[in-house]
């Protein structure tokens, strides 16, 4: 039995809100894995974070954070 176009249209609807349901997902995950390292980091006598840099002055962590923010900044 063929979907009349208002079934078509929401199957549509539907898809598109799954695959941004799973993309926000996925970026979460994203977020969750970069936090934990964070956590994982190093810390000082009063407990900040000590973040490292390599011989350029570039911080891994932070770059990964800011690519992060750069690419799901929707």
């Amino acid at each position: 039995m063929p979907l009349d176009p208002a079934q078509r249209h929401q199957i549509a609807q539907d898809a598109i809100t799954a695959a941004w349901e799973a993309e926000r997902i996925a970026a979460c995950d994203e977020a969750i894995v970069l936090l934990r390292e964070v956590a994982d980091l190093e810390r000082d006598d009063d407990g900040d974070v000590i973040l490292g840099a390599d011989e350029n002055g570039h911080n891994d962590l932070l770059s990964r954070i800011a690519a992060f923010l750069a690419t799901h900044d929707q």
